[in-house]
């Protein structure tokens, strides 16, 4: 099991919070309310997978974050363009809960995405 490099997990975490941060400025800019809502949740997958970046244990962890953060992208484009709000919601509070457990998880030396 290779260990993700530090300033590798370093770029991923400037990177995608940089990605984010650009997602979030633009969003005004699109003209419906779903595509700004999509938008900002786009921006919320890859702040999250920036955030955990640093604190996966291995690179085999890092891949299945960045499937984990596609996987997420596409449910926020179903359920948001077809209004289903509720689950919306829940994605929004669990993609960044998700990744504000793996500095826990890294602490107590639990493998979540093995």
């Amino acid at each position: 099991m290779r260990s993700i490099p530090k300033p590798l997990a370093a770029l991923v975490f400037l990177l995608f919070w940089g990605i984010a941060i650009a997602l979030w400025s633009c969003t005004h800019l699109l003209p419906t309310p779903e595509g700004r809502g999509f938008m900002a949740d786009i921006g919320i997958v890859f702040a999250s997978i920036g955030f955990a970046a640093p604190f996966l244990l291995s690179m085999k962890q890092l891949l299945a974050a960045a499937i984990l953060g596609v996987i997420g992208i596409i449910f926020f484009g179903l359920f948001g363009f077809a209004d289903f709000t509720v689950l919306v919601y829940m994605l929004r509070l669990l993609v960044p809960f998700l990744a504000l457990l793996t500095p826990v998880y890294k602490l107590l030396t639990f493998r979540v995405f093995a």
